[in-house]
């Protein structure tokens, strides 16, 4: 058995909203239909006896297109397979928002899924429509307590207010992340919304760190608090771009053609459908699956001489793949996440040597750094 298996599972691809950067083009979105009953079971029936432990992230589309009844019947299956509240299982549902409603967070909270909504506050409208709908709902849901973090994509509007975005949040006590738009789906027509890789940097580097000092922030950073435990010697899994993800993901569409990636994968990677395979291992022994190996090695070995290569692992394939070919490096999320990384690792390497009154840093910083300092083989697997 293999320790995770993260699983996007795009149960529809019909959406209620016309984002401008989405993955999926207009006349996919206007398909239908939904990933059936049936094949969500013979996937968990595979996952469950090939894996120790699976996470599955419903994504779309707009998963929340599909009524509550779907979802609770996912997790009748689930415990049918996995068992009742078993640790062997959990679920995200990343969602624009306009669905959520008080009756579905309190299903996600007694069943604990986590929720993720895409929404960026202040710069609603560069993107996405429907901003101040979805911002009514978060600040009514976020008042009774109804626990969710916000993912913000960044465009080129957006990159030199991702401080703004973050305060916004902050001060609304959500936790928000942060990712650029990189050129797939829509946004390869749309290359305008593309971030200057140097602008989106230098915005992200000042943005770290005013949270950073930020002593009264209740809420972490994303990615850069993930950074930073990177830094520190823990690497985390749930920044899947940089932690090596070939054979630990998975996504499967509606009709259960399954990708090694979410992000409008391109065709010569599918790895088949899933109703084709009685192993889910044999998924990652596909055609498909060895060209994307093939050509993530290669760029791999490019790679090996920079000085954070053991913190990225070369990057993420997929947006290498919109970014002058899977076989080089050096593209935009390249850049970014050199840029970016290489001063979180830097402001947390002066800490570690010089020491300073650790008071002056959020709550965050201080226990992580503690944690390294009291116990230095912290995140060495020790």
């Amino acid at each position: 058995m293999s320790r995770l298996l993260s699983v996007i599972i795009k149960p529809t691809l019909t959406c209620s909203m016309d984002c401008r950067h989405c993955y999926h083009p207009p006349t996919e979105r206007a398909q239908g239909g939904r990933i059936s009953f049936d094949r969500l079971d013979r996937l968990f029936s595979m996952i469950s006896r090939e894996y120790d432990a699976a996470w599955f992230i419903w994504h779309g589309g707009e998963p929340l297109i599909l009524p509550l009844s779907f979802y609770k019947k996912v997790i009748e299956l689930e415990e049918k397979h996995f068992g009742v509240a078993s640790h062997r299982v959990g679920n995200t549902i990343q969602t624009n928002g306009l669905a959520l409603n008080r009756k579905f967070l309190v299903f996600c909270r007694d069943k604990q899924i986590n929720v993720g909504v895409s929404h960026e506050g202040p710069c609603d409208g560069l993107l996405r429509p429907d901003g101040a709908k979805v911002d009514k709902i978060l600040r009514d849901m976020n008042r009774d307590e109804r626990v969710f973090s916000v993912s913000a994509t960044i465009c080129r509007g957006s990159q030199s207010r991702q401080r703004e975005i973050y305060e916004y949040f902050r001060d609304a006590g959500m936790t928000v992340s942060f990712s650029p738009v990189i050129a797939a789906g829509e946004a390869a027509v749309h290359p305008e919304l593309v971030p200057d890789p140097e602008a989106y940097a230098a915005e992200s580097n000042a943005l770290f760190d005013e949270w950073l000092h930020d002593r009264d922030a209740q809420v972490p950073l994303l990615p850069h608090y993930l950074y930073l435990l990177s830094a520190l010697g823990d690497p985390q899994p749930a920044d899947c771009a940089h932690t090596s993800c070939l054979t630990k993901w998975l996504c499967v569409y509606p009709n259960g053609d399954l990708y090694p990636c979410a992000k409008a994968c391109p065709a010569p990677y599918k790895l088949g459908n899933l109703d084709d395979f009685r192993h889910l291992g044999d998924v990652f022994r596909t055609p498909g699956f060895v060209k994307l190996l093939e050509g993530t090695v290669a760029r791999r070995e490019q790679c090996r001489t920079c000085p954070i290569f053991d913190y990225c692992a070369g990057g993420c394939s997929v947006d290498a793949c919109y970014e002058g070919g899977i076989e080089k490096n050096g593209g935009n999320a390249c850049r970014i996440y050199r840029t970016v990384f290489t001063h979180v690792k830097e402001t947390v390497d002066g800490i570690l040597r010089d020491r300073p009154d650790l008071q002056q840093y959020n709550s965050f910083v201080q226990d992580a750094v503690l944690g390294k300092l009291v116990n230095p083989l912290y995140g060495n697997g020790n």
